[in-house]
């Protein structure tokens, strides 16, 4: 059976978006900050993690490629897609030798079981999640695994980013977006047909952290995660796997 289509104009939404990233040259995530390129290489170790030329491995939301090169290093078969004609076509300018399309990831353009891997940052919280996921499903192979990073609605920032209008637009979120508790993401993956699944809380790290406080930073972000209030860390790590 076909997957039900998601609302065009949600996806239309995410192209115009995409149109705005561009013309911040993605300074909203703040990757390029000292704190930022931390952030960046903690997801890129997470996603990237067990590095394998035999895997089929599909990256979901690659945007621009911001993680699409540590990603085809580390597995030379990736596929990666987005819905946005406009950060596709950067990415594929930015590394022409990988297998970039456009592509929406609530129907998605390949058989069942095609993947032995399935991976993303900051991308569910874009989609309609229960359509996604029951794609996500579909395409991986029995046994396969999915890999994502993802903000944590615990967190009081992202809580009050994504449901206050001003500072979600302020932020440079785009209207649909939101985000997920780690209790929400395990129910939903439980009941879509994945086991082992976890939904770890990780981060405190903030990207505008000046240079001089980082070290400061991490080590109370040390301190932080072992305790209980590492449940309202920044983001979510997010693995499980097809039965």
């Amino acid at each position: 059976m076909a997957p039900p289509d998601v609302d065009p104009q949600r996806l239309e939404r995410e192209r115009i978006h995409a149109l705005r990233i561009l013309e911040l040259d993605e300074e909203n995530w703040g990757w390029n900050t000292a704190a930022g390129r931390i952030r960046r290489t903690r997801r890129e170790e997470f996603l990237a993690a067990e590095p394998s030329p035999g895997l089929t491995v599909l990256e979901i939301g690659c945007g621009s490629g911001t993680f699409t090169l540590a990603l085809a290093r580390a597995f030379p078969t990736l596929v990666a897609i987005d819905v946005a004609d406009a950060l596709v076509e950067v990415a594929r300018s930015r590394f022409p030798t990988v297998d970039i399309r456009i592509m929406d990831a609530h129907r998605l353009g390949f058989e069942d079981g095609a993947f032995d891997l399935v991976v993303g940052c900051s991308v569910l919280h874009h989609l309609d999640w229960r359509l996604a996921l029951r794609e996500l499903h579909r395409v991986l192979k029995p046994g396969g695994r999915l890999r994502f990073s993802e903000p944590n609605l615990a967190n009081p920032q992202i809580f009050l980013q994504k449901n206050w209008p001003w500072l979600k637009r302020r932020l440079g979120d785009s209207p649909d977006e939101y985000a997920f508790t780690a209790r929400r993401i395990l129910g939903d993956l439980r009941s879509a047909g994945f086991v082992d699944a976890v939904a770890e809380p990780y981060e405190f790290l903030h990207p505008a952290v000046p240079p001089r406080a980082i070290g400061t930073v991490l080590q109370l972000e040390r301190w932080l995660e072992g305790t209980p209030l590492r449940y309202v860390a920044g983001s979510l790590r997010i693995t499980a796997r097809r039965v």
